[in-house]
């Protein structure tokens, strides 16, 4: 009786936990509860629209479909967050192209360094077949992208001297992401690059482990690095865009109305993105200069793109293949 009794508990405890592990809660009504994950900073307008996304597409849906959203790693890192969405314990996630090359090596082409002539070029791509392109090899991996959102050119701080020229950026300690590609870059152009977990960099700045980092205006704000940071230059040397994707089984789940519910809401929320960061920029600078940063823009982006020039050759040869290539030299503006 005992041994029995002891058994049923055993079975509703596992019962529970398997409940529990579960991310996406299913209603008898047919509701549905996604756990999204993103990797962006709090008080950004990426960030700012995932949250009003999930908010919209709750009232839309009438509380069918319901986003769970949390910000800032709070789930776990880019590779963690893509391990926990493959497992089934996290439902759907906003992480940059680059972030997720770690399904697929090709997704690193976003490093490459200034991909795109100006903004109009790169905003353009994402909405055409370039980002079809993309979105095409992420469902390879049995997700579905339901949106792209704008993070920005991203731009270099340092605490040496203003950047202008390659030659500035000889041996400069700069903090990357664990991406193989950015770290390529910053060898070819003369930089020593340095993985530092962005959780960690503030502190690695101010105590200089490293001397330099590189991030859009909005994130330089949000955390304070003019704090650390005594020069920023105008680099944009790479350009990111946030990929909003959902494992399919979960989006399968859902009914086309709702979809296109969804579909809409992340249409809206990338024009107000793009909106937010054109209008914002001026006040971002404006903000950075009156907490002491010394701001250039006179950075002299041809020689570095001819100065990184070798590694797009290397890495179409080893990584993206010419047909992705030439969806991207279509799009770049150059």
């Amino acid at each position: 009786m005992i041994r029995r009794l002891a058994f049923s508990l055993l079975t509703v405890l596992l019962v529970s936990v398997m409940a529990a592990c579960s991310s996406s809660d299913g209603s008898d009504d047919g509701s549905i509860t996604l756990q999204l994950g993103h990797e962006l900073p709090e008080n950004t307008p990426a960030s700012d629209a995932i949250e009003e996304m999930a908010e919209s597409v709750a009232e839309k849906t009438d509380g069918r479909v319901t986003f769970e959203v949390f910000p800032n790693d709070q789930l776990g890192n880019a590779s963690e967050l893509l391990e926990q969405m493959n497992l089934g314990t996290t439902d759907a996630a906003g992480l940059m192209v680059g972030s997720m090359q770690t399904l697929d090596k090709r997704l690193a082409i976003e490093d490459l360094p200034y991909m795109f002539k100006d903004k109009e070029h790169a905003r353009a791509a994402y909405k055409g077949e370039f980002g079809d392109y993309i979105a095409d090899i992420v469902a390879e991996e049995g997700l579905t992208v339901f949106g792209l959102l704008e993070w920005g050119f991203r731009h270099i701080t340092n605490n040496k001297n203003p950047i202008v020229e390659p030659e500035d950026m000889e041996g400069l300690n700069i903090r990357v992401a664990e991406a193989e590609l950015r770290v390529d870059a910053f060898e070819e152009i003369g930089a020593i690059p340095t993985v530092v977990a962005f959780s960690e960099l503030y502190g690695g700045l101010q105590q200089g482990v490293v001397d330099a980092q590189e991030n859009p205006l909005s994130s330089i704000v949000s955390s304070k690095f003019y704090e650390v940071q005594d020069y920023l230059s105008l680099t944009g040397h790479f350009y990111n865009t946030v990929v909003l994707s959902v494992v399919t089984e979960e989006w399968d789940k859902i009914s086309e109305e709702d979809q296109d519910i969804i579909l809409k809401e992340t249409e809206r929320i990338q024009a107000k993105v793009e909106q937010k960061n054109d209008e914002n920029e001026e006040g971002y600078l404006q903000e950075l200069k009156e907490n002491g940063m010394e701001i250039n823009d006179n950075v002299n982006k041809e020689a570095f793109r001819e100065k990184a020039s070798s590694v797009y050759d290397k890495w179409e040869a080893e990584v993206f293949g010419e047909e992705l290539m030439d969806v991207y030299r279509e799009a770049s503006g150059w």
